[in-house]
């Protein structure tokens, strides 16, 4: 879990990792825990389905899920990064805590 692994480094620069997925309350519990539970809290957009993945641009809407993507937000609201992710290929966790180090 690359995440996870930089949890850490990315909270001493302040940077709030959130995960999100168009999965419910339930799913979110029962995959966190086989994890092994994880750091940073995991949000639901069920319900209204993906409002929030759609508001970002990254809903499929053939597939109806939501595209696997990094955001780096700043504290204004401002995507400062945003990065698309095919299965199976992980995040640059070094570029992105790159771009939290910009904003500070």
């Amino acid at each position: 879990m690359t995440f996870r692994r930089y949890y850490n480094r990315l909270a001493e620069r302040q940077a709030q990792v959130l995960g999100i997925s168009c999965d419910h309350v339930a799913a979110h519990r029962a995959w966190s825990t086989s994890m092994g539970g994880l750091p940073y809290p995991e949000l639901s957009d069920w319900h209204p389905k993906g409002k929030v993945t759609q508001s970002y641009g990254l809903w499929n809407e053939e597939r109806g899920v939501g595209a696997r993507a990094v955001l780096v937000i700043d504290k204004t609201g401002v995507v400062r990064f945003r990065q698309r992710y095919t299965p199976g290929n992980l995040p640059d966790v070094e570029e992105i805590l790159q771009v939290v180090e910009g904003l500070e």
